[in-house]
């Protein structure tokens, strides 16, 4: 999806020709930053007089998706769904199979491990998320994904197939084409009374091989589900939805609707009222857990276990920002979207943070046991001119420069033993 900037920049351009400037420098620069990424996607061109235009095809199958709606321009066909195909708990299990790749993630093992694609196990090692062949290790980059919202990780894995379908040589349009399509029925899905089991579209006979790899995968993420190949549907599940959001980094939707079970006190005390393993290892990534119950687990979080954390790749942030998006829903009722998560703990966590940040560690060379007050005194001024000094002990006769600056300062002792030669 576009970023919010851009999309306020196609619509102003598509009903008024124009767009407002801006009188911040940052927004500004923002906007152009936006504008160059519509020129690449083609959305908007540049005339000779500089003024922006939007693309006639685009404006033209823009006002077309205003006028019918989004569902009604896909292409795909709805079917009657007899009691034969009629898929049962769809929902639940559409949640499922979403779990079972974050478990892949957040529990490797050799159940775990069978319960993914192979397709998935190489999206995720390519992405960078793991690592190994026999044993499975996940990497900082595979922390930081399993705190994301459900919406940045479902749109993150689309991004990585189709990186992995362009590094086979595959040409993704064809692979985008019913992407879009079910994409754009996302609206059904948020109809009040929607079930999954009672609608169902046709798979297209005529899709690519490509096509139908791509319909599989998202029947592994939960987006649709299909009960038997042979029965040629498939159907929608309100997991669509989060390929339907564009969530923002500062956006609190994703926290209103929140139906999360984690209680954070002000004592740093943690309750998460769920039996799921897998929420549980994703909490104790950052949680030191004390007790567990059937159905309720407590921790605290504490300043080792953010540490270790952070050593991890997983930043304050991500954790503040998982902490909210799974809050009770009684505390977000209380407190709001964003105070859910106690201030005092949120600032706490964001210090632990900072703590980090206090020593900034650089590769350097030191100078020592000089011939000569004179010998000390020339690396001083001559790094010091060069702009490579980082300290220098004009007592002990110790001189620090950056990394960068070794072999200059190499070059210039050999230049001046030379001299004296």
């Amino acid at each position: 999806m576009l970023p919010p900037i851009a999309q306020q920049i196609t619509i102003q351009l598509i009903w008024k020709g124009s767009f407002p400037k801006a009188d911040d420098v940052e927004i500004t620069k923002s906007i152009k930053d936006q504008v160059k990424l519509l020129e690449e996607l083609g959305i908007v061109h540049r005339q000779p007089d500089d003024k922006l235009k939007i693309d006639p095809d685009y404006k033209k199958a823009y006002m077309y998706a205003a006028m019918l709606g989004a569902a009604s321009i896909s292409s795909l066909v709805l079917e009657t769904n007899d009691e034969k195909r009629r898929g049962k708990e769809v929902e639940k299990k559409a949640v499922e199979r979403w779990d079972c790749i974050l478990r892949y993630l957040a529990l490797p093992s050799e159940e775990n491990t069978q319960a993914v694609s192979e397709t998935t196990r190489n999206l995720f090692k390519k992405a960078n998320f793991t690592r190994g062949d026999k044993t499975i290790d996940i990497t900082k980059t595979g922390f930081q994904f399993l705190l994301l919202s459900p919406v940045k990780q479902m749109w993150t894995y689309v991004i990585e197939y189709l990186k992995l379908e362009m590094s086979k040589g595959q040409d993704i349009v064809e692979v985008i084409e019913p992407l879009i399509q079910i994409v754009l029925l996302a609206n059904r899905v948020q109809v009040a009374g929607f079930k999954a089991e009672k609608e169902c579209y046709r798979i297209d006979p005529d899709w690519t091989i490509p096509q139908q790899e791509l319909l599989n995968h998202l029947r592994e993420l939960g987006v649709i589900f299909i009960r038997k190949r042979k029965d040629g549907v498939f159907f929608l599940t309100h997991l669509l939805t989060h390929l339907s959001t564009n969530e923002t980094t500062d956006d609190t939707s994703a926290e209103k609707v929140s139906m999360g079970k984690v209680i954070v006190e002000t004592n740093f005390r943690v309750y998460a009222y769920t039996s799921s393993l897998l929420q549980l290892a994703i909490i104790a990534l950052f949680t030191e857990m004390t007790y567990r119950f059937q159905d309720m687990s407590v921790g605290m979080i504490t300043r080792d276990s953010v540490r270790e954390a952070l050593q991890h790749g997983i930043t304050a942030a991500q954790i503040i920002s998982f902490l909210r998006a799974n809050a009770h829903p009684q505390c977000i009722a209380t407190s709001g979207p964003v105070n859910c998560l106690p201030i005092t703990v949120a600032d706490q966590i964001r210090l632990w943070e900072d703590e980090r940040r206090r020593m900034d560690l650089k590769d350097a060379y030191v100078y020592s046991h000089f011939e000569s007050d004179d010998e000390f005194h020339g690396v001083c001024q001559f790094a010091t001119q060069r702009g490579i000094l980082l300290w220098a002990d004009y007592q002990k006769k110790l001189v620090i420069v950056n990394e960068e600056g070794h072999e200059h300062v190499r070059q210039w002792y050999k230049q001046e033993k030379t001299k004296e030669n």
